[in-house]
């Protein structure tokens, strides 16, 4: 890892490089890359070896308080009941509507876009990578 951590917005910015790659479950290259596997490769250009899966990249991160989010954060989703199912990073500071880049598997591709709809309603968490480290489970 470098001597200084990178900045949540160094990573959007390499995440955002990926903007129209083909959704792919499971992808983690410019071929094809999931919701999971951006946040995961972004992170991993600098060194910062988060955990593959958005459930397991959720309990090696710091959770926020909503509204504390800042771009480069991490949003993550999930149904009542469920596991966490979906991630994407936080691609603008929190206002009226707050904004998501992520790989879409209903659009197929990287986007970014404005949480609305089903998108909003299963929001459950903000998360942060603290200074660029990640707790013991993530730093396989």
């Amino acid at each position: 890892m470098p001597a200084d951590p990178p900045t949540a917005a160094q990573v959007l910015g390499v995440a955002r490089r990926l903007h129209d790659v083909v959704y792919v479950w499971g992808g983690v290259s410019t071929y094809g890359i999931d919701c999971s596997g951006l946040v995961h490769l972004a992170w991993r250009r600098f060194g910062v070896r988060l955990p593959r899966d958005a459930d397991d990249q959720a309990r090696a991160t710091t959770p926020l308080a909503l509204g504390e989010e800042r771009p480069g954060d991490l949003y993550f989703f999930a149904r009542p009941g469920r596991g966490v199912h979906h991630i994407g990073f936080v691609s603008a500071y929190p206002g009226a509507r707050r904004q998501m880049l992520h790989a879409c598997y209903t659009r197929r591709r990287v986007i970014d876009e404005p949480l609305a709809g089903d998108r909003a309603d299963t929001l459950v968490a903000v998360h942060r990578v603290s200074d660029g480290r990640v707790s013991a489970l993530g730093a396989d």
